[in-house]
């Protein structure tokens, strides 16, 4: 396998000359954005980097490559006693000793190196049938941080679909596949829906410290106040952060709707019923270490006495995908039906929401895009998630 890089200006220079020089059957790696260094930097567009891999058949004689290691001491007993270890001077005894370790230390880089070349080899496979005009897409799937294993799904799928004897002539016509296949992969959106015969529906929102739960609430209540009509109130439990209770109770005052401040669960279900002829009722809690057991306890205690409608599970998209994953299983404990994302206007990748829906199954809510209430909250639309899933860097 041979792997090399090209730059130019833009992608199709670049993807130009991998092919006049590697051939068409040459395979993009990956791609990112050069950026010139020096004070005047910003006087240059940004250049475009492709890595490129092609296969060679390799045929390895092994044994006409293969050296023969020799041994120190044996080397040694062969010259005779004067040219034993204890004949040598201490640095060279030293040596001597410490070669097999170092010997062994070799060959250890060797194997992970034999490895990650194993490795790579495998993904070149992985993608080695993915036509020209798809591989863009994986690319940029990976650079939006969409997992390998999921984005390859996803391009596969795209393959299938392509006629056999396209010629990849409509770049637009392929965009939009990949565009409705990614919204396949999109679990359905579910805003909260107040039943018009009902009142006293009870939506719980939790999740960790800092994902902007307490101004989620203020921009829903604030909407559904506002624009929908609807009469609403507000609880806290986040009794741990005095600034918590008081930020929610300073939106409360400017909107116009009651709130009440809880300690225990017994008291929650006395401000429950007060609050029962309400349209909505929002619960904002504390944030709780998804990782200690005494805080989901609490937590839990709270959810049995209320019996929530909807329990709703926020996010920030800044968190790792795989720490996202674990927090919902935490949380799932105690009973999650959807998932708020925050924060979209603090990550450049939205890939971390795609690989979380996709292993938990749950309706997505609401994302949020900043911090002003009660603006900078939306209901997704999976084409419009799609787009931004499959634009280069992401982005709002």
């Amino acid at each position: 396998m041979i792997i090399k890089k090209f730059i130019a200006k833009d992608f199709q220079g670049a993807l130009k000359q991998a092919k006049k020089e590697m051939g068409s059957d040459a395979i993009i790696l990956h791609t990112s954005k050069l950026r010139r260094g020096g004070i005047l930097s910003f006087l240059f567009a940004p250049q475009v980097e492709i890595t490129v891999a092609v296969d060679e058949k390799l045929q390895v004689n092994s044994d006409r490559l293969r050296k023969p290691v020799s041994s120190p001491v044996v080397a040694t007993e062969a010259n005779g006693p004067e040219s034993s270890l204890q004949d040598r001077d201490p640095g060279e005894k030293t040596r001597a000793q410490t070669a097999p370790g170092e010997l062994l230390q070799e060959l250890q880089t060797m194997k992970n190196l034999m490895k990650e070349v194993k490795n790579k080899i495998s993904e070149v496979e992985q993608i080695k049938g993915i036509s020209q005009e798809v591989q863009p897409f994986y690319e940029t799937l990976l650079n939006n941080q969409v997992d390998k294993e999921l984005a390859l799904s996803i391009i596969s799928r795209v393959e299938s679909r392509l006629p056999r004897d396209s010629k990849g002539d409509d770049e637009l016509w392929v965009r939009d596949l990949c565009l409705h296949t990614v919204q396949e992969y999109i679990k359905e959106i579910r805003p909260i829906d107040l039943p018009w015969d009902r009142k006293g529906v009870l939506v719980f929102m939790v999740g960790p410290t800092g994902v902007g739960k307490t101004t989620t609430i203020a921009k829903l209540a604030a909407n559904m106040s506002f624009l929908e009509g609807k009469d609403v109130a507000l609880i806290t439990l986040d009794t741990y952060r005095v600034s918590a209770a008081q930020q929610l109770r300073t939106f409360a005052e400017i909107i116009g709707i009651p709130i009440s401040v809880v300690f225990n669960p017994q008291d929650l279900g006395a401000a429950i019923h007060h609050y029962q002829e309400k349209d909505v009722i929002f619960v904002d809690t504390a944030g709780r270490s998804p990782y200690k057991d005494e805080h989901m306890e609490e937590l839990q205690e709270f959810i049995e006495v209320a019996n929530p409608d909807e329990t709703i599970l926020v996010l920030s998209v800044t968190t790792d995908s795989s720490d996202l994953i674990n927090i919902y299983q935490k949380f799932n404990h105690i009973g999650v039906d959807k998932i708020i994302f925050t924060k979209l206007d603090e990550s450049y990748s939205y890939g971390r929401i795609l690989n979380t829906i996709y292993h938990i199954r749950k309706p997505i809510a609401y994302l949020t895009t900043g911090q002003n209430v009660p603006d900078d909250i939306e209901v997704p639309d999976t084409l419009d998630l799609a787009r931004m899933l499959l634009r280069e860097g992401g982005g709002l």
